[in-house]
C-alpha cells in the first residue's frame, strides 16, 4: 500500500511536470531595443534642455551687451550736446557783438569808406572789403544757424538713447525675473545641474562672441566696398539707396518716411544668398511698416494705429500680406527662413535680444521701440540695423 502510494506521487509530479504552462523569456534583443529607446529619450530631453539654457542665457548676455554699449553712446550723445551748446553760446557771443558794432556805426561808415577812396582802384579795393564783411556777416548768421540745428539733432540723439535705455533696463528685469525662474525649476528637477548650467554658459557667450564678430565682419566688408564704389549684395548692410517704395526711409533714428513717389542663429551663416522671385513682397512690406512710423509704442499691444510693441508691430505687418508669424521675439527668431545679414533685403525680420525690426533697406530699420513720444520712441525708423548684437535674420515672404 505504501509502495502504491510512492508510485502514485511520483506520476503526479512527472505530469505536472509536462501540462505546466511555460514561462516565455524575452528575447534580449527586445531588452537592448527599449533600453535604447529610453537611452536616446533622455538624451534628447538633456539636449531640449541644454538648448533651452543656452538659449535663454544667449539672450540675458545680449540684452547685457546692449545696455554696455548703450550706455557709451548716451555717454557720447552728452558729450556731444554740451560741445554743440557750447559752440552755439560763442556763436551767438560773437554775433552780439558783431550786430553792436553796425549799430554803434552805423551804415554810414560803409559810406564814408567809399567817399575816401583815393583813387578808382582804391575804390575797387574798399567795395570788395565792403562786399567781404557783409560775406562774413551772411556767414557767421549762416553757422550760428547750423550750429543751432546741431544742438537740436544732438538733444534728439541723446533722448531717443535714454528712451532705448530705459527700455532694455525693463526687459533686463522681466528678463532676470523669468531666467531666474527657469533656472530655479531646473535645479530642482535635474542632478548635476551646476555642471550643466556652467556648460550653459560657456556656449552662451561663445555664440555672443560669435555673433557680434560676424555682425562687424559683415558691416566693414559692406563699408570697404562703399568706399571703392562697390555694393554689398542683396543691399543688406552697404547704406545704398534701397528704400521701400511708400517713404523716403528719412535719415537716423528720427526721420519720418514721406508717402511719395532656416538654419542656426548666426547672421553669417545658415541662410539664404541669393534674391528671391518674389523680393517685391519684401518691398512691399517694409513700405507699409513705413506708413505707420509715428505711431505709440505699447507693451504688449498689437494696433498698428493705437499702440504694439516690437513683435506686436512685426506680427501685424505681416498679417496685412496673409502672413503668420509667432507672437513674441523668440519665437521670431526660430520661425521663417535663415538669411545671412550682408544678404538682408527689405522686408526681412532682424532679431535682437527681446526685441525685433523690420529691415527697410539703405542700412534702415523701422521698428516699435520703446515708450517714449515720437520721435524718441514709438514706431520710428532707426540706423544702422546692427545697433544692437543681432542675434539672427528671418524671412518670412
Amino acid at each position: 500500500m505504501k509502495k502504491r502510494l510512492v508510485n502514485a506521487l511520483i506520476t503526479v509530479l512527472v505530469m505536472s511536470v509536462f501540462f505546466a504552462t511555460p514561462v516565455m523569456a524575452v528575447p534580449e534583443s527586445d531588452n537592448v531595443a527599449e533600453l535604447e529607446e529610453q537611452k536616446n529619450e533622455m538624451e534628447n530631453q538633456a539636449a531640449s534642455v541644454q538648448q533651452q539654457l543656452v538659449g535663454l542665457l544667449l539672450q540675458y548676455d545680449a540684452l547685457q551687451q546692449d545696455i554696455e554699449n548703450q550706455k557709451e553712446r548716451v555717454s557720447q550723445a552728452q558729450t556731444e550736446l554740451q560741445t554743440a551748446e557750447q559752440k552755439e553760446k560763442d556763436q551767438y557771443e560773437a554775433m552780439k557783438k558783431r550786430i553792436k558794432y553796425i549799430y554803434e556805426a552805423g551804415d554810414s561808415s560803409f559810406l564814408e569808406t567809399l567817399i575816401s577812396a583815393e583813387s578808382f582802384s582804391d575804390l575797387v579795393n574798399k567795395a570788395e572789403y565792403i562786399q567781404n564783411v557783409h560775406s562774413y556777416d551772411r556767414e557767421q548768421l549762416k553757422e550760428y544757424v547750423k550750429v543751432k540745428e546741431e544742438v537740436k539733432e544732438r538733444k534728439a540723439e541723446l533722448e531717443a538713447g535714454q528712451a532705448d535705455m530705459e527700455q532694455m533696463s525693463a526687459d533686463m528685469g522681466r528678463q532676470q525675473t523669468e531666467l531666474q525662474g527657469t533656472l530655479d525649476s531646473m535645479k530642482s528637477q535635474i542632478a548635476d545641474f551646476d555642471t550643466q548650467l556652467e556648460a550653459a554658459r560657456a556656449e552662451a557667450s561663445a555664440q555672443l562672441t560669435q555673433l557680434t564678430e560676424a555682425t562687424e565682419n559683415m558691416v566693414a566688408s559692406a563699408e570697404g566696398q562703399d568706399s571703392s564704389g562697390g555694393q554689398a549684395s542683396g543691399g543688406g548692410n552697404n547704406g545704398g539707396t534701397s528704400q521701400p517704395s511708400g517713404g523716403n526711409g528719412g535719415g537716423g533714428g528720427t526721420s519720418k518716411p514721406s508717402t511719395g513717389g532656416g538654419g542656426n542663429n548666426k547672421p553669417s551663416g545658415g541662410g539664404s544668398t541669393s534674391t528671391p522671385g518674389n523680393a517685391s513682397l519684401g518691398q512691399q512690406i517694409a513700405s507699409r511698416a513705413c506708413q505707420y512710423v509715428g505711431n505709440p509704442y505699447k507693451y504688449g499691444g498689437t494696433s498698428l494705429t493705437n499702440g504694439a510693441d516690437c513683435s506686436g508691430f512685426v506680427m501685424s505687418v505681416h498679417a496685412l500680406f496673409g502672413i503668420s508669424t509667432p507672437r513674441d521675439s523668440w519665437g521670431q527668431l526660430a520661425g521663417g527662413k535663415a538669411v545671412n545679414y550682408s544678404d538682408m533685403l527689405p522686408g526681412d525680420v532682424i532679431v535682437y535680444s527681446n526685441h525685433v525690426a523690420i529691415y527697410i533697406g539703405g542700412n534702415q530699420i523701422v521698428h516699435a521701440s520703446n515708450s517714449a513720444p515720437y520721435p524718441a520712441g514709438g514706431i520710428k525708423i532707426s540706423s544702422p540695423p546692427n545697433y544692437r548684437t543681432v542675434l539672427g535674420v528671418r524671412r518670412y515672404w
